[in-house]
């Protein structure tokens, strides 16, 4: 094990251990400068921990800055079955701040188990990103499942972040099983599926691009074995945008985003899933 990710394995353990602490406060973490200077990490902190649901959390980015990525994670004794069904970037321009929307939710009928979600943003000054938007896509709103959509960043431009939400999704009957940028980096996919019980009514998933001038950004990813998986950038480089994908189980039960989220240290982008998909984990690092 490369002592790159040797780190990044002792704090995720170092995490679950601490996964019952409540923080109060936003904290941002900063590091190393790359191709894009200034980016910083925002940390909601950790919410309630009980058998609520859904959960929101909001990441907002510091002043003057600009959202490119994000992510969500979830703990407790419930985690293993609680799906993410928003991992929406936000950047409303004029004096609102730049944020980072997440929303986790148990499944439909509900669980046994307290739990609780953290919500995360990865953020960088206006400066290190000319030409910085939020693009989205819609699918078709209907009943069948499972979907996916795309989210295209205008001519010029490259996905810097991405985001996916699920829309109508009635309390935890759908759940996002993608949300990751293509590898030529033009395009962000979203998709979403119903749970094994479906879901009565219209449901659409909706991709999102966080797109800029291109500042060097490059695309790490791999499809493996198992539930969960990290992928980390170059030495030296750090995340700016996870991404992450799965798919049905063998027998076709679906599985869903539990986890995906920047490490502390922003070296790797974290990815779980609520069960072992059949194809493989689709694990995805943009770095700077």
């Amino acid at each position: 094990m490369s002592n790159h990710r040797y780190r990044v394995a002792a704090t995720l353990a170092a995490l679950a251990l601490a996964g019952g602490a409540q923080a109060i406060l936003q904290t941002v973490t900063a590091g190393p400068a790359g191709a894009v200077p200034g980016l910083v990490r925002v940390s909601t902190g950790l919410s309630a921990s009980d058998s609520q649901s859904p959960k929101p959390r909001t990441a907002v980015c510091p002043t003057g800055m600009k959202v490119l990525g994000g992510g969500a994670r979830v703990v407790g004794p419930a985690a293993g079955v609680i799906r993410l069904t928003q991992l929406k970037p936000v950047s409303p321009g004029g004096v609102l701040a730049d944020r980072y929307d997440v929303v986790a939710e148990e499944p439909a009928g509900g669980v046994a188990g307290n739990w609780s979600v953290e919500g995360y943003a990865l953020c960088a000054p206006a400066a290190s990103v000319p030409g910085h938007v939020v693009v989205r896509e819609e699918s078709d709103s209907d009943s069948v499942t499972p979907k996916e959509t795309a989210a295209v960043c205008p001519t010029g431009k490259r996905v810097i972040g991405t985001g996916a939400e699920v829309v109508f999704g009635n309390f935890g009957a759908v759940g996002l099983t993608l949300s990751r940028a293509s590898g030529p980096l033009d395009i962000a996919r979203a998709g979403a599926a119903e749970d094994i019980g479906g879901q009565p009514g219209n449901w659409y998933v909706t991709a999102y691009a966080v797109c800029a001038n291109p500042v060097g950004a490059t695309v790490h990813g791999a499809v493996v074995s198992g539930s969960n998986t990290i992928q980390e950038c170059p030495a030296g480089r750090l995340v700016h945008s996870v991404g992450g994908g799965t798919g049905p189980a063998l027998g076709g039960t679906p599985t869903f985003l539990s986890d995906l989220y920047p490490s502390p240290d922003r070296f790797a982008t974290v990815l779980r899933a609520t069960g072992k998909p059949a194809a493989g984990l689709a694990v995805q690092a943009l770095c700077d």
